[in-house]
Formats: structure tokens, C-alpha cells, sequence
């Protein structure tokens, strides 16, 4: 309303002689504006009494029209525009400035290698006292199935390798999407910098559980050492030996629905050869150090998950009477320690 009002009073008047104006005609009445008082603006028309008489004409012409604008419109026009720049203006710039401060921090984090947690608390965290276990075999075991079902029924933290990997690579501001796609693309090994790191972060994504499964990790024995110097050593194996013929026919059939693009022909059977070559010698090295539990596939669904199931039950009844014993151990150490200050307390006396 108080705009509208200082509009009203300020907007000019054209004064316009009655019948069609030419061109040129239209142009020349440009100049007849006038302020409030009906006097026209002579000065701009190139009209009066030279140039001191031109500037008095507009200057009183401009006072007039100054005198009868009303204090409240202007108040409220200043108003609004004030009212418009804080609620909109300066709060859009601010998100605008602040968004493209978190990207570009994201950016920054991406590219030192350091997303989601800093080498403070990386190496805070008590991977030593998880207990991870390893699930391998080749593409299309049944890894995935059986591990969802060990995750039901013992509580697991199931972290697939592979579904890190894909997250990784649809993620719009991931450095190693393109890179990651290829590798997956041609059957190869991602390079286990990358696949380790995404697996430390997902474990400490879950501070409180201390049962993990690693399912399609490690790939070969270079991923093993590295896993195990920086992240932790993994209690045993989980493998589920399945023939070749099998995993072939499973993934064929899983490819029609699944949507990766992994499952084809060409791909499938680059995998294959990289799991003998790179990934068996793997199984056979833990093998050498007791640590595999192996599973055959060639029985029924339901037969190869009890199998599974009281592998895994056997583990954790293991671990649970060896944390015990460490426990005790650690308990019957600290007194032994106390007696000894004690006593040689006793003697300085």
C-alpha cells in the first residue's frame, strides 16, 4: 500500500495533444513530463531561458515534486526493500556462499584420500579387538546369500566388498568412480588401497558391533597383508568351494535381474580366471595357518547354510572362551602386579 501510494505521487505526467502522433512527434513529447504543479520539463526538451534558468526551472520542478511525496510511502517503500535483502537477498547469498564452501571441502577431502574420518581417529579405533571374518570364493558361491543369513542369526556387520566398490563408483563426487567401473568391467582387481579404505570406514560406521564379515575380500594376497598390517588379522575364512559349472549357471540366471554389469558372459568369465589365478592362492595361504572353515555348495540351499551356520557357532564359542581366558589372564597379571608394589612398599619401610 505505501508503495503504491509513493508511486502514485511520484510517477510523471505525459501531457499528449489529441490526435495521432507521429513517430518523431511521439519522440519530441518525451520531453514533456512534468512534476506535480503541471509546469512541463522544459529542461529536457532543450527549452527556457539559457542554462542558469534551465537548472532553477528543474530544481524547483524537482523540490515540488520532492515536497509532495508522502513521508509514510517513503517510509514504507524503504521498508519493504530492507525487509526484501534480509529475509531473501542475503539469506540466498549466504546459502549459495555456504554450499559451495562444502563442496569444495568435500572435494578437498576426497582428493587427500581422508573422507569421513581423519587419521586421528582411524587410528583411535580399536580395530584389534573385532572380530572379522573373511568370506571367499568365486563369483557367484553363494557368499552374499549365506552371509545376509549369518547376519540374522548371530548379529553380524556383513560388508561386501563389492557392493562398497559399486557405492563408491555411482557416487557423484568419488575420484575413483571411473576407475573402479573399469576394473569391475574387466574382471580385474581393484587396487587395494582404495577397497581397504572403504572397508576401514564401514567398519567404524559400527563402533558398537564387534562381529564382522567381509564377503569377496581379500582378492589376493597383496590385499591380505596390507588388510592385516593396517586394519586388523582376520580370526579365520569362511570358504564355500563351488564348481565352476555352477557359479556359471548362477550367475547367468542372477544377471537377468540384477542390473549389474558384471554379470555377462565376457565378464563372468574374466572373474573366473582371475579367482583361480589371484584369489585361490589366497585360501590356500590361510589354509597353511588353520584358518579356513570350508563349506561345499554342491549340497541342497538349506544343507549348505547349516553347514555354514555351525562353522560359524563353533567360531564363536572359540572366541568367546578365548576372550575369556585373555580376561583372566590380563585380571591375575594386574594383581601379581599390585603384590609386587605392595611388597616392595612393604620393604622400603
Amino acid at each position: 500500500m505505501f508503495a503504491s501510494a509513493l508511486l502514485r505521487s511520484s510517477q510523471p505526467r505525459l501531457i499528449v495533444r489529441a490526435g495521432r502522433a507521429s513517430a518523431g512527434t511521439k519522440f519530441a513529447l518525451r520531453g514533456y513530463a512534468t512534476f506535480p504543479g503541471g509546469k512541463p520539463n522544459q529542461a529536457r526538451m532543450g527549452q527556457g531561458g539559457g542554462t542558469t534558468a534551465k537548472n532553477d526551472s528543474s530544481e524547483k520542478s524537482f523540490f515540488s515534486w520532492l515536497n509532495n511525496i508522502n513521508p509514510f510511502a517513503l517510509v514504507g517503500a524503504a521498508t519493504i526493500l530492507i525487509s526484501g535483502y534480509t529475509l531473501i537477498i542475503k539469506p540466498y547469498f549466504e546459502w549459495r556462499t555456504d554450499l559451495k564452501k562444502r563442496a569444495d571441502d568435500r572435494v578437498k577431502e576426497e582428493e587427500s584420500g581422508k573422507v569421513g574420518y581423519s587419521d586421528e581417529e582411524i587410528a583411535q579405533f580399536p580395530f584389534d579387538t573385532k572380530n572379522v571374518v573373511f568370506v571367499l570364493g568365486g563369483p557367484g558361491s553363494g557368499k552374499g546369500t549365506n552371509s545376509a543369513k549369518l547376519v540374522e542369526d548371530f548379529g553380524f556387520v556383513h560388508l561386501s566388498a563389492g557392493d562398497l566398490l559399486r557405492a563408491e563408483q555411482q557416487r557423484e563426487v568419488s575420484q575413483y568412480g571411473e576407475l573402479i567401473g573399469h576394473y569391475i568391467r574387466e574382471g580385474l582387481i581393484v587396487p587395494h588401497e582404495i577397497t581397504i579404505g572403504l572397508l576401514r570406514n564401514a567398519m567404524m560406521d559400527h563402533p558398537a558391533s564387534n562381529r564382522f564379515l567381509i564377503d569377496g575380500f581379500p582378492r589376493n594376497l597383496v590385499q591380505a597383508k596390507a588388510f592385516e598390517d593396517t586394519v586388523c588379522k582376520a580370526k579365520k575364512v569362511l570358504y564355500f568351494e563351488c564348481p565352476e559349472a555352477t557359479m556359471l549357471e548362477r550367475l547367468l540366471d542372477r544377471g537377468k535381474t540384477s542390473g549389474r554389469t558384471d554379470d555377462n558372459i565376457g565378464s563372468i568369465k574374466k572373474r573366473f580366471r582371475t579367482y583361480i589365478n589371484d584369489s585361490k592362492p589366497v585360501i590356500d595361504e590361510y589354509a597353511k595357518e588353520g584358518k579356513v572353515m570350508t563349506v561345499s555348495c554342491e549340497a541342497s540351499v538349506e544343507d549348505v547354510y547349516k553347514h555354514t551356520h555351525d562353522q560359524i557357532e563353533a567360531l564363536l564359542r572359540t572366541l568367546k572362551k578365548q576372550a575369556a581366558e585373555e580376561k583372566q589372564s590380563a585380571k591375575e597379571k594386574q594383581s601379581a602386579k599390585e603384590q609386587q608394589a605392595a611388597k616392595e612398599n612393604s620393604d622400603k619401610k
